[in-house]
């Protein structure tokens, strides 16, 4: 027998072999009719008597393709056309329907995550899923306040949110608490410590705008909310014997209220710098205050807010007439002259600033009530339409809604010519709800 065919013969057996057993290891297969047929062969062998040619490689054969997975009917094992098998919740169940899991959960409780949750009661899951109480316990689905300071941390004067935490003025210590369930002695940080007379705090970008006293000097103060250099703070303004009211940060300014002799007065800086400062409320020339008729029985202003373009503070009642409760001024240009804002007679609060709108909350001898005082905008337009004031235990609400065909005007300040009299009374008389 020649001795090329028998190598040829054990070529042939040895892949036969191979074949057989990657079948029989990977499973059968179908044929794929849209897969080429398997490249031909190579040349012919060579004769006895001298070594033949090599042939040319075949063509190898495309792939088939592969199959969509398919399951079939719908189990918590394999459920929907992904084969997801479905969780069981923690004390609960769960069924496959049309193809989705649904946990199922006893009455009253709710599937959060992986287990069935009493959200009345859950510190995690206070009223809704995901809803945490961070420190706080959950009562009746609602979180409970829960201290944020150690006990050691007394006389607090102001708080202020920044991007790391809460900031403490209390003392003549400025703190920051980064943690969300509270802090204790060991995990407060000192922002500055030892500062006399200290007062307000605010916080605007990554720095910290608080006030305090140096002898007779009144000074607004700025730190990094990370802490005060070694060298101490900035000082933005120091003026003799004009005590300050609050420090302020609004969207572009950081605002402060002072009182003199000659009656209150309020300045600003620029951010994010800080620089310049300039004067808002002008101080008068001539006094004393305290012959003014019309003159702010509190002073300097306490309940402030600060917009983008004006700031509202309140008066305390003026002295020949307590239904102007409100002025506002302008922060583009000095406002030697208010806008007076006729309360009707009701004692605002509380005043902030959110989202292009200044909001208050009174009280009056009908209770207590919040309204929205009116957007910073020119148009009379833009007042918003209000609701039909009705009792309530609870004063959460408040009124935002604009007409529809309502345009913004440019925030150049006009927006004074909407804080009106006539319009907050409307708002706070609409609003008045009995309070229980």
């Amino acid at each position: 027998m020649p001795r090329p065919t028998h190598l040829t013969f054990v070529i042939a057996l040895s892949a036969g072999v191979g074949l057989i057993a990657c079948t029989s290891l990977l499973g059968d297969y179908s044929v794929n009719p849209n897969a080429t047929s398997p490249g031909t062969s190579g040349g012919t062998s060579g004769t006895s008597d001298d070594s033949g040619t090599s042939g040319s490689s075949g063509t190898s054969g495309t792939s088939g393709t592969s199959g969509t997975p398919t399951c079939k009917g719908d189990t918590v094992a394999a459920c929907g056309t992904s084969c997801t098998k479905c969780a069981t919740p923690t004390g609960g169940a769960v069924d496959c329907v049309n193809g989705a899991c649904q946990q199922k959960c006893p009455a009253g409780l709710l599937a959060c995550g992986d287990a069935c949750t009493d959200t009345t009661s859950s510190p995690a899951h206070c009223g809704k899923c995901d809803h945490d109480c961070g420190g706080g316990k959950c009562t009746t689905s609602a979180c409970q306040p829960f201290p944020v300071t150690p006990p050691e941390v007394t006389n607090v004067h102001a708080i202020a949110m920044s991007a790391k935490g809460v900031v403490i003025s209390a003392g003549s210590d400025l703190t920051l608490c980064a943690d969300p369930n509270g802090c204790t002695a060991a995990t407060l940080t000192t922002i500055r410590a030892g500062v006399s007379q200290l007062n307000d705090v605010t916080v605007a970008g990554t720095d910290v705008y608080f006030d305090g006293n140096d002898g007779d000097y009144a000074l607004v103060y700025r730190c990094p909310v990370a802490g005060c250099p070694n060298a101490g703070p900035i000082v933005v303004e120091n003026v003799v014997n004009d005590a300050i009211g609050r420090v302020v940060a609004g969207p572009t300014d950081v605002y402060w209220t002072r009182d003199s002799y000659y009656g209150p007065y309020s300045r600003r800086c620029v951010l994010p710098g800080c620089s310049p400062v300039v004067g808002v409320r002008p101080q008068a020339t001539t006094g004393p205050y305290s012959s003014v008729p019309a003159r702010e029985l509190t002073v300097p202003s306490k309940i402030i807010s600060v917009g983008a373009v004006s700031t509202l503070w309140a008066t305390g009642s003026l002295y020949n007439s307590n239904k102007e409760q409100l002025r506002a001024c302008a922060l583009a240009s000095a406002c030697p002259t208010p806008t007076e804002i006729d309360t009707a007679f009701g004692i605002v609060r509380a005043l902030t600033y959110f989202n292009g709108s200044h909001y208050g909350a009174m009280t009056s001898s009908a209770g207590f009530a919040r309204a929205s005082i009116g957007r910073e905008m020119s148009a009379p337009t833009t007042l918003p339409v209000l609701p039909t004031a009705r009792p309530t235990s609870s004063v959460r609400s408040r009124s935002r809604r604009r007409h529809q065909n309502a345009q913004p005007a440019p925030e150049d300040g006009s927006e004074l010519g909407q804080l009106n009299r006539a319009a907050c009374s409307k708002f706070f008389r609409a609003l008045m709800v009995p309070h229980s």
